[in-house]
């Protein structure tokens, strides 16, 4: 009786967690390139029943019994969101596997945010103010050279391959880089670290479009009223194993 406690209890632990994942990505609806996380579990381990018939007899095999399950991990769905025009030069998606490099206080992390403005910075040697394009945070988006200089976005064009104009000059290439799904970490701030090697993405740029996050509202909505009426039922067999046991324990010996 008390295993048949345990196992609902495991079960309303693992619904806890759904419910807070489905929770991060709603909240993260509208946040550019944001990637919904995917809670995964395991079962524990089975515990086989036999059935004692006798001395002379051997036992039989009754089943294997379930002990519940418990969270395991948080995956990230790396599927495509939409892409959405802006018509803004700074605003930049990605077509395809790969991810933005931007320079941040701990070193470059990766990102699939293309929400980029112009961020002011020294001057140049002739004295012309100079900016670098940086995301929402002030991180730079790096280039194959560095930080990627320009004045004004009034001419700024960047191609199909990430090729970034000012005007007629180009001023760089974007640093774009693809890992294995398995090597990415999220950071924050919509931000991964890759614990492992990189390689060049093969990716389309998209200038003067955004791209939205993969979360569906409907689905996740969905998901979130599955998961709270299987907590409420895993809540309720506890009660009614819990209720049963007191009765055995309370009412049992006066018989």
């Amino acid at each position: 009786m008390l295993r048949g406690i345990y196992n609902a209890a495991s079960g309303m632990l693992a619904q806890q967690a759904v419910q807070d994942a489905v929770a991060g990505n709603l909240a993260n609806i509208n946040t550019v390139g944001y990637k919904q996380d995917v809670p995964t579990f395991r079962a524990l381990h089975e515990m086989a029943l036999r059935r004692n018939e006798s001395a002379q007899r051997a036992s039989t095999s009754i089943g294997d019994l379930g002990m519940g399950v418990e969270f395991d991990s948080v995956s990230t769905d790396f599927n495509e969101g939409t892409l959405a025009a802006t018509h803004n030069a700074t605003d930049l998606a990605l077509s395809g596997a790969g991810f933005f490099t931007v320079l941040t206080g701990a070193g470059e992390r990766y990102t699939r945010s293309g929400q980029f403005h112009l961020q002011p910075g020294a001057k140049d040697a002739a004295g012309k103010p100079q900016g670098f394009l940086a995301d929402d945070s002030g991180n730079a988006l790096m280039g194959l050279k560095g930080r990627i200089l320009l004045s004004s976005t009034a001419n700024l064009t960047v191609d199909d391959r990430g090729n970034v104009f000012d005007g007629k000059t180009k001023l760089d290439q974007l640093k774009l880089v693809d890992a294995n799904p398995s090597m990415l970490n999220k950071v924050g701030s919509n931000l991964y670290t890759i614990n492992g090697a990189t390689k060049t993405a093969d990716v389309m740029v998209k200038q003067g479009f955004l791209e939205q996050s993969n979360v569906s509202a409907v689905s996740s909505m969905v998901r979130m009223i599955t998961v709270q009426r299987a907590y409420e039922a895993a809540q309720k067999a506890v009660l009614a194993q819990d209720d049963t046991l007191a009765k055995t324990v309370n009412e049992l010996p006066r018989t």
